[in-house]
């Protein structure tokens, strides 16, 4: 199981400002993405604070569970078999799911495809994020650290090409896509 701690900056733009800061990376690749994501029927690990999802892209199926941290998100993460609620059950992800005492099943409870490109350098990852969900299309730019740095500062000499500036987060994909239900 992977378990690393997620600090990410993320701003929502329009189609035109997306296509403007993308045309400053040529050389880089659209990859279909689909979220499928979880939690009870009420709403448990949400109440707690968490999010839940399997990940399918390119045949391949990753659960993540994003925890509470001080400074941003723990994701613990594994690979399964396939997009199913009995994968929380069978695979590693079930020992971290007991100590949230879930008293109902997980069941999926909203899905969003996104069309993602990622520009990687040795700081971050900036992904260009095309989401679709409940009719919705929207446009999002993400600036996911890897090494401890001043990412602000960092991603906002990126948005500063099409005289944008981070002030902060938008809502979760995760949280979109539940609110537009």
């Amino acid at each position: 199981m992977i378990n690393n701690l997620e600090i990410e900056y993320k701003i929502l733009v329009t189609k035109q400002q997306f296509d403007l800061l993308s045309s400053f990376y040529p050389d880089k690749t659209f990859i279909k993405q689909i979220n499928t994501y979880y939690d009870t029927k009420s709403s448990e690990l949400r109440n707690q604070h968490c999010a839940m999802r399997i990940r399918e892209k390119e045949n391949t199926f990753l659960i993540t569970l994003k925890t509470p941290a001080s400074n941003g998100h723990h994701e613990f993460e594994t690979f399964v078999s396939e997009n199913s609620s009995k994968m929380f059950y069978e695979s590693e992800i079930s020992n971290i799911l007991k100590q949230f005492h879930l008293q109902d099943a997980i069941i999926p409870i909203g899905t969003c495809t996104t069309y993602r490109a990622v520009v990687r350098n040795e700081l971050a990852e900036l992904c260009f994020d095309i989401n679709e969900y409940n009719g919705i299309t929207d446009y999002e730019i993400e600036y996911e650290q890897l090494t401890d740095h001043d990412g602000i500062t960092e991603f906002n000499k990126i948005l500063s090409k099409i005289q944008l500036n981070y002030t902060q987060n938008c809502k979760s994909k995760f949280r979109r896509t539940l609110e537009t239900k």
